[in-house]
């Protein structure tokens, strides 16, 4: 709780919204681990990256945040991790059906 800190009794607009952000959140998050099932993860992987941007411009649009370099650095760094590893495992994965095409030649 955090009463004790400050905490300040939302008005029912804002409790309101704040429903709302958990019920959409939760739908969000059931149909995202839903599409686990229907496509690789290197196909839903690059749809992750794009919640940063996302996020960046609510923040910005909504609050007037201006992401700092140090944010906007370690969002390069993360993507680029991640799109390292879907790119290798695309390579991996040509390799592994170049091999099996091989062997049943």
């Amino acid at each position: 709780m955090t009463i004790g800190f400050g905490w300040i009794k939302p008005t029912p607009t804002e409790f309101a919204l704040l429903v709302l952000a958990g019920f959409f959140g939760g739908i969000g998050q059931i149909l995202h681990t839903a599409s686990l099932r229907f496509a690789p993860v290197s196909v839903i992987a690059p749809f992750e990256y794009i919640t940063l941007i996302w996020a960046s411009l609510f923040g910005y649009v909504v609050f007037g945040e201006v992401p700092a370099q140090a944010v906007i650095i370690g969002a390069i760094i993360v993507i680029s991790a991640g799109l390292f590893i879907i790119w290798r495992e695309r390579q991996l994965g040509i390799a592994e059906r170049r091999a099996r095409d091989a062997a049943h030649d």
